[in-house]
């Protein structure tokens, strides 16, 4: 009565009608038909006042007389066991229903004389004025921090509402308070309740996701009336969004480096759930897991091409040098170097260039059987190729008995005309093992000859394109050849470069009445290296010619007497 005395646009009546008795229990000797009151307020209020029904708790029949009924109709909860939202059109769950449009819609029509009926075309509902969209087969609510004014059971009593003037012509909603009355609901938004929300002594007694169900009911109301409704973005514009971020960030994240690409991919992420609390706050609700899940499923896949890629074309780079370096430098050169810019780039860079041949060997070989001829061959070259490799030296070609090695190339090294030259040392100071070698096999011993030479030249892979091979070529290149041919057994020659980049470490004569070639020998020097040492200060070395060409002279003597007896 009250209530109507303020004349309020509707009132939506959502309180507990089914347990009540017509009897006073807390005084059976005098029995008082306590429902009467309340059955005459509601028959006065009519056709103002709609009446909340559900399936488990039947209105009273004493309160079916002259108010509309309506389905409670709080969406289903979902996993969360939180409610989204309210459906606009339900399947008959109470008998007494007027219709099956939700309470809150009737309370819709008798507030704003809607009378059209409610129609559903394509996930929209048409209300009235109002087009609704739908989520499945209901409307999401847009839940409110439920701060609207109250007014208490007790408040009436005690000389009305606070603010009288909120009712006149405004929607009002009935509803019990009581946490045990089992009114209570999961939302999948949280706030903080103003005090009201819980008795004085019972402080705290819901949670922030957790609201009364005729509060809900506002909610939903409120969320016709000012068309603030929740928009799910679709299915499609998911999986569009999805496969594009997915795309981008794979290419991009192939393109960076891995740190960049983690940071990038981060930082999107940051970006994206960012956007989606920005859309949150206009009423959209963004897909907050596929298309993080492809942005980071789309990084991994492409690392994981990148590696598979990167790691093929190691194995490439190691294959194609794996022959003439030492493999410990093939890895470091497949680990910094592609294939592609191994073989297509040819480059022009400073290089030191060291050849070696057997002295006499084309005469030797005409008197021996072939598997002597190879079994020599196979043995100097392997002891050959082993110190090179061990200075780190990239074995650029055999031609027949010759040795053709580079260093500064593929990969720079600084010191590289120091490493030829201690390179070159190993070769001559090793003649004794190999003759040793080749005597215990009874092939005869052999002497080489060694020149050095340090200059600019073009290094890359040259041949056909089905033929390819890593090598030098050059001034440079041609000079070391030529030291090397006019160096006798056991003799290390190297041009005037080489000994200006090792002249701490090296001792030469310079090697009068020598000319190359093509060259002039007043601007072109040879010299012959004698010594060599670790550092300044440290002792000479003489490189071990003496050595080598006596180890080779008994050699020589043993195997003409052997052949001799043969």
């Amino acid at each position: 009565n009250y209530l109507m005395s303020l004349n309020p646009s509707v009132i939506l009546f959502d309180v507990p009608l089914a347990n009540l008795t017509q009897d006073d229990r807390e005084d059976p000797s005098h029995p008082v038909d306590t429902n009467q009151p309340l059955q005459a307020a509601l028959k006065a209020a009519a056709p103002k006042i709609v009446v909340v029904c559900t399936a488990d708790q039947r209105v009273a029949d004493d309160f079916l007389q002259g108010e509309l009924i309506g389905d409670r109709s709080l969406g289903v909860p979902d996993a969360a066991n939180a409610v989204r939202g309210a459906k606009l059109r339900t399947a008959p769950t109470c008998a007494e229903n007027e219709s099956q449009e939700p309470a809150f819609l009737q309370a819709l029509r008798v507030a704003t004389g809607i009378t059209d009926a409610l129609h559903t075309e394509r996930g929209v509902a048409q209300f009235g004025p109002h087009r609704i969209p739908l989520f499945g087969e209901q409307m999401l609510i847009n839940f409110t921090r439920g701060t609207g004014p109250t007014c208490t059971y007790g408040q009436i009593f005690q000389g009305g509402c606070k603010h009288p003037e909120l009712i006149t012509n405004h929607i009002v909603v009935v509803g019990s308070k009581v946490i045990d009355a089992g009114d209570v609901y999961s939302q999948p938004v949280a706030f903080s309740h103003d005090p009201s929300f819980c008795p004085e002594s019972r402080g705290g007694c819901m949670l922030d996701t957790q609201n009364y169900g005729y509060r809900i009911q506002a909610d939903a109301m409120s969320t016709i009336l000012q068309d603030r409704y929740v928009r799910v973005q679709p299915d499609i514009s998911m999986r569009l969004t999805a496969l594009l971020l997915a795309t981008v960030v794979g290419l991009l994240v192939y393109l960076l480096s891995f740190r960049l690409a983690v940071v990038f991919t981060v930082a999107l992420l940051v970006a994206y759930y960012a956007a989606i609390l920005g859309l949150a706050q206009l009423d959209f609700l963004a897909d907050p897991v596929y298309a993080p899940i492809a942005i980071v499923l789309g990084a991994m896949f492409s690392l994981g091409a990148r590696y598979v890629l990167e790691e093929r074309e190691r194995r490439k780079v190691e294959r194609i040098f794996g022959h003439y370096i030492d493999p410990r430098v093939a890895r470091q050169l497949a680990a910094t170097r592609s294939v592609e810019e191994l073989i297509s780039r040819g480059e022009r860079r400073d290089l030191t260039v060291l050849f070696m041949d057997i002295r006499g060997f084309t005469t030797m070989s005409e008197t021996m059987r072939a598997d002597d001829v190879l079994g020599v061959i196979q043995d100097y070259l392997d002891e050959m190729s082993k110190l090179i490799l061990k200075w780190d030296g990239l074995i650029d070609k055999y031609v027949g008995d010759e040795i053709m090695a580079l260093w500064n190339a593929p990969l720079p090294q600084p010191d590289h005309a120091l490493l030829a030259v201690r390179c070159a040392y190993d070769l001559i100071a090793n003649a004794p093992a190999v003759q040793a070698k080749l005597a215990a096999r009874g092939l005869p011993p052999i002497g080489w000859g060694i020149g050095v030479n340090t200059g600019t030249a073009v290094v890359g892979n040259m041949g056909s394109q089905d033929r390819l091979q890593y090598t030098a070529l050059g001034d440079t290149v041609n000079t070391a050849a030529r030291f090397c041919s006019a160096a006798p057994a056991f003799n290390l020659l190297v041009g005037w470069p080489t000994y200006e980049a090792c002249k701490d470490y090296i001792a030469v004569d310079e090697m009068p009445g020598l000319q190359l070639k093509g060259k002039s020998a007043e601007t072109f020097r040879i010299l012959k290296v004698t010594a060599i040492r670790e550092g300044a200060g440290s002792p000479w070395v003489p490189i071990p010619t003496d050595a080598a060409s006596e180890a080779f002279a008994a050699k020589r003597k043993l195997y003409t007497t052997q052949e001799v007896f043969a």
